[in-house]
C-alpha cells in the first residue's frame, strides 16, 4: 500500500522537487498545454461542422477532468504498461480524494452546460452575435479556442501538479499534514457548495423574472452576462 504517494514506482520523479523547479515546464505545463490544445482543435472542428460555437463550452469542464485522470492514472498505465487497478491503487488516498473532487465538479458543470444548451435549443446568443462578424470561423480558433487551452493549462496546475510532481522539499509534521488536508477539503467543499447554490438560485430567479438576480449568492458575486 502506498502512503501519500511516496515510494511509488509510478510517480514522475524519485527526487524531491518543488513547483518552482524548472522541471515543472517539462513535467506538467507542456504536457497539459499539448492535451488542451488537442481538445481545442477537436472542439473547433466539431463547432465548425455543427455551426455551434458553444461546443467549446462543453470542453471547458470535460477537458479539465480528462487532464486530471490522464495525469493521475492514464499516463502511468500508458508508460508503465500496467492495468487500471494497479495505477489506481498506486495513488494515495489524498490523491484519490482530489481526483474524485475534480471529477464531481467537472461532471456537474458539464451536465449543467449541456442541459442548458438543450433546453435553449439554439446557439448561445453571445456567440450568435460574434458569428455575424466577417471571417469569424477563420479567426476564432486563434482568438477563443487556442487561448482557452492556455488558460486551462494554468487553471489545471492546482490538480495536475500533485500527480506529476508529488514530492516536495517542505517538511510537515503529521499534525500539520492533517490540518493542511482538512483545510483543502473544507475549502473545496465550500466552493463546490457555493457554486451549486448559485446555480439553483439563478435558475429559480429566471423562472420568475428576467432581470439580474441580486439576491443570495448573487448579492456578493459578479453576475454572469
Amino acid at each position: 500500500m502506498v502512503e501519500d504517494g511516496l515510494d511509488s514506482p509510478f510517480q514522475s520523479s524519485p527526487f524531491p522537487v518543488t513547483p518552482g523547479d524548472v522541471g515543472i515546464l517539462r513535467s506538467t505545463i507542456l504536457p497539459s498545454f499539448a492535451l488542451h490544445s488537442g481538445l481545442s482543435i477537436a472542439a473547433y472542428v466539431v463547432s465548425r461542422a455543427t455551426g455551434r460555437v458553444e461546443v467549446k463550452d462543453l470542453f471547458w469542464p470535460s477537458g479539465q477532468v480528462i487532464n486530471a485522470w490522464w495525469s493521475a492514472v492514464g499516463r502511468t498505465m500508458y508508460y508503465g504498461n500496467i492495468s487500471f487497478n494497479v495505477a489506481w491503487n498506486a495513488l494515495s488516498w489524498t490523491q484519490k480524494v482530489l481526483l474524485g473532487g475534480v471529477t464531481a465538479w467537472g461532471l456537474r458543470l458539464f451536465y449543467h452546460i449541456a442541459s442548458r444548451s438543450i433546453a435553449r435549443g439554439r446557439e448561445d446568443p453571445r456567440y450568435e452575435e460574434l458569428k455575424k462578424q466577417p471571417g469569424f470561423w477563420n479567426r476564432t480558433f486563434f482568438t477563443q479556442f487556442l487561448p482557452e487551452a492556455a488558460f486551462l493549462t494554468v487553471i489545471t496546475l492546482s490538480f495536475t501538479l500533485p500527480f506529476r510532481m508529488p514530492h516536495t522539499t517542505v517538511s510537515l509534521t503529521p499534525e500539520q499534514e492533517c490540518l493542511r488536508r482538512t483545510l483543502a477539503v473544507g475549502l473545496f467543499s465550500a466552493g463546490f457548495a457555493l457554486e451549486v447554490l448559485a446555480d439553483v438560485q439563478l435558475e429559480s430567479h429566471r423562472e420568475e423574472r428576467t432581470d439580474l438576480c441580486r439576491e443570495g449568492v448573487w448579492s456578493i458575486v459578479r453576475h454572469p452576462k
